[in-house]
């Protein structure tokens, strides 16, 4: 008996697929990764190059503090990965040893004058004033142009003018504000440093107009008056309570001490929640030809890190102080990222112009806030 099967019927043909638009895709549609930074350096480790830069240093009267930099520099650029691979710090000890002496001299000048004349002191203080924009954009151009990653040099674009309005003429109008100008101020410094630096072939742009630093400020400085108003009626009360005020006498050193710990203490605490509060604000508004930074970092668990590296440090007499760097950089590392939509393969290289370091040792010197 012959069994007879129905054929199968073809298969219809599959329709075409739609096409693919070329790009490239607006960047709301463009799909983005997450590129962790980690930091990977050890306490131990940095501990053997910490005390070999302090020995030297003090043994060479401060002339190996140059080297000192870069070894200790060095080895957290390379602790220090994005996507796989470490940063680089390529400067060499001996501009940075030159600059050093120009910035101890200056420094030595501006001390010496004020022995002998108060003029010659204030017009010192004066010509560091007027340089220190030229200081600022030359010591930032030194920093970028020394910093590497995948062998693309970062750089940083000389304004001299715009750096002359925002780090020297908005003082005026900061000083007749009394202050209140602060975080305008600020906001517009941070966007000159940050916008005036390249990578590669790649822009950076800050998307974050002044005014939006003022939220964070305005919070700090409203929990720090309060902080210092309710300490100030509590330790009044409880001296006026105990009878230590009589006749209008009142224990002023006592009082005073007091106040002024409690006043270091909270200015502890919102220092933490205030640092973390900024450098989220400007992370997470910095664009790189479309690729954005995110930073997450927490003020509770910045204040612990504060707190403890400042009880190790000081417990230790010192000795702790490399435990307490890596901690902090590990933290910092563990908060930010890179969202890209891609490798990084099309940021393309461009020949960087060496600077100087003089700038760079005299901003530091003078301890000019110009970090993001």
């Amino acid at each position: 008996m012959e069994a007879h099967f129905d054929a199968v019927p073809p298969a219809p043909p599959a329709l075409p697929e739609p096409p693919v638009p070329a790009g490239p895709w607006p960047p709301s549609q463009s799909p983005m990764f997450e590129h962790r930074f980690v930091f990977d350096g050890r306490a131990n480790e940095y501990f053997r190059i910490w005390i070999v830069n302090l020995a030297l240093t003090l043994l060479s009267l401060g002339i190996f503090s140059a080297w000192a930099k870069v070894r200790s520099e060095r080895y957290f650029y390379g602790s220090t990965r994005l996507a796989g691979v470490p940063f680089e710090y390529t400067a060499k000890p001996l501009p940075i040893l030159k600059g050093r002496i120009i910035a101890v001299g200056l420094f030595s000048a501006y001390v010496v004058a004020g022995q002998y004349s108060l003029y010659m002191q204030l017009g010192l203080a004066l010509l560091i004033a007027v340089l220190t924009p030229w200081l600022i954009v030359r010591g930032a151009a030194f920093r970028a142009r020394y910093s590497s990653w995948r062998g693309l040099n970062f750089r940083f674009i000389p304004d001299y003018g715009e750096a002359y309005i925002r780090f020297l003429l908005l003082g005026l109008p900061l000083i007749l504000s009394l202050g209140l100008l602060y975080p305008w101020v600020k906001g517009k410094q941070k966007a000159f440093i940050v916008e005036n630096h390249r990578f590669g072939g790649s822009w950076f742009k800050f998307l974050l107009g002044p005014g939006q630093f003022y939220p964070p400020y305005l919070i700090a400085w409203g929990v720090l008056s309060a902080w210092m108003f309710v300490f100030s009626m509590l330790m009044f009360g409880v001296i006026m309570a105990s009878g230590s005020v009589r006749s209008g006498e009142a224990p002023a050193g006592l009082l005073v001490f007091g106040m002024t710990a409690f006043m270091y203490l909270g200015y502890f605490v919102v220092l933490a929640f205030l640092a973390a509060s900024i450098a989220n604000l400007i992370y997470n508004h910095i664009d790189i030809d479309g690729r954005r930074l995110r930073s997450t970092l927490k003020g509770q668990r910045l204040l612990w890190i504060y707190a403890g590296n400042t009880i190790a440090i000081l417990g230790s007499a010192g000795l702790l102080i490399p435990w307490a760097k890596i901690r902090l950089a590990q933290y910092r590392a563990d908060c930010l990222c890179l969202l890209a939509a891609d490798d990084f393969n099309d940021m393309l290289a461009e020949r960087a112009i060496g600077v100087d370091a003089t700038a760079a040792e005299v901003d530091g010197l003078f301890d000019i806030d110009i970090g993001l």
